[in-house]
């Protein structure tokens, strides 16, 4: 009798399925790696965007200085549901790599969260003036020091207690508690909370 070489229907029907199956399960761990390095790609810039605003503030606030009985304004503002509050402050102005610093020594600082007129992205802004007045919000130059920051909550500790905004010119608070909401550009991720707590040096 002569045997037979080669596969008989139903063994490569099994095969087929086999290798259907492998494959399959292939492509799920390739597309669930690549939906995992997208998130950690977007968290990563979330985490990146927000450290460097804080950082920023952190880095004006600690510099906060007095000018003709002006220390530190903070209002606790919302925009609907969401924490908008604002800071202003005077703080020493940076020597110019060479000759002496232009007017002033000192400049105003303020930090307030915007809409991006184009786009209505909420971010967070820098404003600085120069010129000192007794309007925290009129004239400076407008930077941007967080994109996809939505929120800013400010707590401030006078000794005793936290409170939410600060306008006692007669002092500085001891300590700023900064809060931000960091948004995801490509609105994939939740919003993810950050939060720095800075002291403020007595002067």
């Amino acid at each position: 009798m002569v045997r037979r070489m080669g596969f008989t229907l139903v063994e490569l029907l099994v095969t087929s399925s086999m290798l259907a199956l492998l494959a399959g399960a292939g492509y799920a761990v390739f597309a669930a790696g690549l939906q995992s390095g997208g998130k950690a790609r977007r968290v990563g810039t979330m985490v990146s965007c927000g450290q460097r605003a804080l950082e920023a503030m952190a880095a004006d606030i600690r510099m906060a200085c007095e000018h003709d009985g002006t220390r530190m304004t903070s209002l606790d503002a919302r925009y609907g549901a969401l924490s908008a509050d604002t800071v202003d402050f005077i703080v020493p102005r940076q020597r110019p790599a060479y000759g002496p610093p232009e007017g002033d020594a000192r400049c105003e600082v303020g930090y307030y969260i915007d809409n991006d007129p184009d786009t209505e992205a909420r971010w967070l802004l820098r404003r600085e003036d120069s010129t000192l007045d007794d309007d925290p919000l009129e004239g400076g130059t407008v930077t941007l020091a967080g994109p996809c920051v939505s929120e800013l909550d400010l707590q401030f500790f006078d000794g005793r207690e936290w409170k939410a905004g600060w306008e006692d010119q007669s002092s500085f608070p001891r300590a700023v508690r900064i809060g931000i909401v960091v948004v995801d550009a490509e609105e994939k991720e939740e919003p993810l909370y950050l939060e720095t707590c800075v002291s403020v040096p007595s002067r």
